[in-house]
């Protein structure tokens, strides 16, 4: 299947704007919306993100996005680093977003934040120096700290063909520009591979619904994406016969299960000989 249309360009605001939301900031993430005394609305995505809205309307679900670049590749290879580990794009299949804020209403989480290897989002958070860091693991506090959706695909499948427009609908549309989620957890991109994103105890989880329109007077065949909830991430991972035992384990050890955050900050640690107290 052909791409036809450059992810930078659908987002409408340039390559570097792109880079530094999927890392957690711009103004998008910066901003909250509020009502001035005087009942002026400031900061409104409706305006502010408008582009959004006319994309997804017109070429989300039918045009097929290809990877991020906007001519930013050329010049610096790798600069969409958010979905490449060891310069194939995200291995596992699995691309996932982590909020800390909601600039539009309360902020709901869903997830416990565990640990984070900041070594591996180095390109994201400017850390050059090895870095770990352990969130706060108190089973005991019903309010969860981060909200994380994601998406998975199996190699070569429509899935995969559409993946940057799944990551449209779900990191531009739904979660910010419906829910007004945004920030990242703190030494995480915002947007990235599940092998750049920090360990945590749950993840919802949205796939493609595979579909195409035919123009009945050219005969010109064009895809129709929809989208679905599909529950818990690890759950409709570990239902993809494409992928193995191995990138299954691997991704329960990112996506642990709910409370035991703990049991994980400590493995995290010991697994590089340092003492968790």
């Amino acid at each position: 299947m052909m791409y036809f249309r450059d992810f930078s360009v659908a987002v409408g605001m340039g390559p570097q704007f792109l880079k530094n939301f999927l890392d957690g900031g711009t103004t998008w993430n910066d901003h909250y919306e509020y009502t001035t005394s005087d009942g002026v609305t400031k900061y409104s995505l409706g305006i502010d993100a408008a582009i959004i809205k006319s994309e997804y309307e017109a070429h989300t679900k039918t045009t097929v996005y290809g990877a991020p670049d906007g001519g930013a590749e050329e010049e610096y290879p790798g600069y969409f680093s958010n979905f490449h580990n060891d310069g194939e794009e995200c291995r596992m299949g699995v691309i996932q977003c982590c909020y800390t804020g909601n600039r539009i209403k309360d902020f709901v989480g869903n997830a416990d934040m565990c640990a984070h290897d900041m070594t591996l989002s180095a390109k994201s958070n400017h850390i050059s120096a090895k870095s770990y860091t352990i969130f706060d693991t108190d089973s005991t506090n019903e309010e969860k700290e981060s909200y994380c959706t994601g998406f998975a695909w199996e190699e070569d499948s429509f899935a995969d063909a559409v993946k940057y427009n799944t990551l449209f609908h779900m990191a531009m549309k739904e979660n910010l520009f419906d829910n007004g989620y945004v920030r990242n957890i703190p030494g995480a991109p915002l947007c990235g591979c599940a092998e750049q994103m920090p360990i945590i105890d749950n993840a919802g989880c949205v796939k493609a619904k595979e579909g195409y329109k035919i123009d009945t007077n050219t005969g010109k065949v064009s895809v129709d994406i929809s989208w679905e909830d599909c529950n818990d991430l690890t759950d409709y991972y570990n239902s993809l016969t494409g992928r193995g035992d191995t990138e299954k384990f691997f991704l329960k050890a990112k996506v642990v299960e709910s409370g035991k955050c703990g049991d994980a900050a400590d493995d995290f640690m010991n697994e590089r000989m340092l003492v968790h107290k």
